[in-house]
């Protein structure tokens, strides 16, 4: 399904590229007509808006909002595993997944991208995206539950994800993203503290990852079958 990969460019860092083709992001949309008319609705009025913003302003509001601090990361991993080991090995099975697909990342890239993950999900078939979505639709439900809160029109971006899917969202590990959202220190002084580089999959990431929502770790395995492998 296109539309995965639709949202996932709106996720990106704003660019001329992006506005200039965001009609033809709206027509996928509208072409593929997955999510409910109010719903739709409401994404194309946002997507409407980011292609006509002054691209200077639009890029200065991406970067406060996921560049700033880990609450809102753009990493799906940072919400689960922190810098432990075991992000390792998650991102060493989904790098798996993508090749099976034929997905290749160049040396930059992390796989646990929003935008690249929803890259990979468009080229599933529709049951395998819907499934594997699921295995992070309580990320996705709690960092647009956080935006909500600061009234940002990017919310309705990750409200359609949540949408896409028919996995149950773990409503208490959103309730405890917004607990910790309200709480957070967002001085410069704590931000600065917050991205120290602590050296990744040390083992010294597990203590850090202890302020971070009780989640279970990501399966992208779970409810696949001999017929439909998600692998």
């Amino acid at each position: 399904m296109k539309s995965f990969k639709v949202l996932g460019l709106l996720l990106t860092y704003p660019s001329e590229e992006l506005q200039n083709n965001m009609a033809d992001l709206i027509a996928v949309l509208r072409q593929e007509n997955i999510l409910s008319v109010k719903l739709a609705g409401k994404l194309i009025d946002f997507m409407t808006q980011l292609g006509s913003r002054n691209l200077l302003k639009a890029q200065e509001d991406y970067v406060s909002l996921f560049d700033r601090g880990r609450g809102n990361s753009l990493y799906l991993f940072e919400h689960i595993h922190g810098e432990s080991r075991d992000r390792g090995q998650a991102m060493v099975d989904l790098i798996d997944h993508y090749r099976e697909k034929g997905l290749a990342l160049n040396a930059k890239e992390l796989p646990d991208y929003l935008p690249l993950f929803l890259e990979f999900l468009s080229i599933c078939s529709p049951r395998e995206a819907q499934q594997t979505l699921g295995e992070v639709v309580h990320i996705v439900a709690a960092i647009g539950a956080k935006l909500k809160k600061r009234n940002s029109g990017y919310s309705i971006v990750f409200e359609a994800l949540a949408k896409m899917t028919d996995a149950r969202i773990d409503e208490e590990f959103v309730r405890q993203a917004l607990i910790e959202e309200a709480a957070r220190d967002e001085s410069l002084e704590a931000l600065d503290r917050e991205w120290d580089e602590t050296p990744a999959f040390d083992g010294i990431g597990d203590a850090a990852c202890a302020a971070c929502p009780s989640a279970a770790p990501v399966d992208f395995t779970a409810g696949r079958s001999e017929n439909n492998p998600v692998r």
